[in-house]
């Protein structure tokens, strides 16, 4: 799937989906999953994965653009996980297949996680990499962030780290 962005709120799925940009879909965990993700997170009614197309590589921060959504890097991060041939071009169809439908306008991710903030007061990230539908594991170690560092630190989103944004 190339990169997974979960994001864990107390906020209800339609409630997330009501602050969605164009391009940007939420698709809520498998209902079984979420407990260890709700568990980041006091209060927290829904996990969902933040996605363009099939993967978030068209949400991530512009750090990530140019290298993160390459697929020449995406082909070394699926060699890394001994990742078959097969299924390599599998994912990179599918990653092809979301860089084909309607993207974010640029910043998107920034304007969302704000605005998720003013509406709903501290989240929880994750960004995770996996040739599958699975989501980035939970039990990872955890930073905090405020709204504004979200704004300006283009870092803010770390992969293998639960970020919490807090206002």
């Amino acid at each position: 799937m190339c990169y997974q962005l979960v994001l864990v709120t107390p906020l209800t799925l339609s409630e997330v989906r009501s602050m969605l940009e164009p391009g940007m879909r939420a698709d809520p965990l498998d209902p079984s999953a979420q407990a260890p993700y709700r568990a980041l997170l006091r209060g927290s009614q829904t996990a969902v994965l933040l996605l363009t197309g099939w993967c978030a590589c068209g949400l991530l921060p512009e750090r990530f653009r140019d290298t993160h959504t390459d697929e020449a890097h995406l082909r070394e991060r699926y060699r890394a996980l001994r990742v078959g041939r097969d299924r390599i071009i599998e994912a990179l169809d599918r990653h092809r297949r979301s860089s084909a439908v309607e993207q974010p306008a640029p910043g998107a991710l920034t304007r969302f996680v704000a605005e998720h903030a003013r509406n709903a007061g501290t989240s929880a990230w994750l960004l995770g990499f996996a040739p599958d539908d699975a989501a980035p594991p939970a039990g990872a170690p955890a930073v905090a962030r405020s709204v504004e560092e979200t704004r300006s630190d283009a870092d803010w989103l770390v992969e293998g780290a639960v970020v919490h944004v807090v206002r």
